[in-house]
């Protein structure tokens, strides 16, 4: 059996096309879905009046970060695998039968790819896509990998019962963290590219330019603690001091460059996008140094 956990909060314009994808889906052996949610818009309305009846909906009193949200959804949770989703994505109608195919091999974790679900014209969420997802993007080969993001993931029960639960402080990078752990106890992580989902991302200009400054200053508060790339930097004062001028630009480089390699069509026919990526960028580092000369939230 697989359980599938999405958490939620004020998911009302996305919630419906999530579910609807996960009901139907091709694979015809036993699953269940639940869904944990903190939300105060009319989430709870719309799962309970479009026939969602056969999923479990925990609905939580206060608002709730997505990891603690995984965690509960672990503690309901009846299948040996345990995939998740975020309640703005949509699931590729083979998603499941692809998961449990690739939990035959020698895998614990596996998971997919993301694609970008929000209309090509919208620069903005064109611009989320770019800054947050280019090591996930389609056309990659099969292979092992340090980190997947819990859009799209999914674990073996045992990997919980062995190595805890998400740390709900460290959001939105709680689940790098946790992967993190889990690389450093000898699992290993498959990114299958036939496993994939739609991610919706904000349409807000300074919504996304928040949740940039709020993503950098996480990933500086994390690298303190986890030895990835880019400790260095968070790890003396001198470095960071040296670096930060130059980090807009190499990251704006770097994922320039992977997109024109892997999904040209996407920049090329927008290019205006690039405008809207590098003043995303250079919120993301302003948060980084928060971070860096800020606390841990260790």
């Amino acid at each position: 059996m697989i359980s599938i956990i999405a958490p939620s909060y004020n998911s009302e314009h996305t919630i419906a096309n999530c579910l609807d994808s996960l009901i139907n889906q091709s694979w015809t052996r036993e699953y269940e879905i639940i869904v944990v949610d903190s939300s105060i818009d009319k989430t709870p309305e719309i799962v309970a009046d479009n026939g969602f009846a056969g999923i479990t909906f925990v609905h939580l009193d206060k608002k709730t970060d997505p990891g603690t949200a995984r965690n509960i959804g672990i503690g309901r949770a009846k299948g040996d695998v345990i995939a998740f989703i975020d309640s703005d994505c949509i699931a590729a109608p083979d998603w499941l039968e692809r998961i449990a195919l690739a939990h035959d091999s020698s895998y614990n974790v596996v998971g997919g790819v993301v694609h970008n679900a929000n209309d090509g014209s919208d620069l903005v969420a064109l611009a989320g896509y770019l800054a947050e997802f280019r090591d996930f993007l389609p056309g990659q080969p099969c292979r092992t990998v340090a980190h997947i993001p819990t859009c799209n993931i999914s674990y073996k029960r045992t990997i919980f019962e062995k190595h805890g639960l998400f740390d709900g402080r460290y959001y939105p990078q709680e689940d790098l963290v946790f992967n993190y752990h889990l690389g450093r106890n000898g699992e290993k992580i498959l990114l299958d590219p036939s496993i994939r989902v739609s991610h919706h991302h904000r349409s807000s200009f300074s919504g996304f330019l928040a949740h940039q400054q709020k993503i950098g200053k996480i990933t500086s508060s994390v690298l303190k603690i986890v030895d990835l790339e880019g400790s260095f930097i968070v790890k003396n004062p001198y470095w960071g001091f040296m670096f930060l001028p130059l980090l807009p630009l190499i990251k704006f480089v770097r994922t320039v460059s992977v997109f024109l390699h892997r999904c040209p069509g996407l920049i090329i026919r927008r290019p205006l996008v690039l405008v809207y990526l590098g003043i995303g960028l250079t919120y993301w580092v302003r948060g980084f140094a928060q971070g860096i000369y800020g606390k841990s939230p260790h």
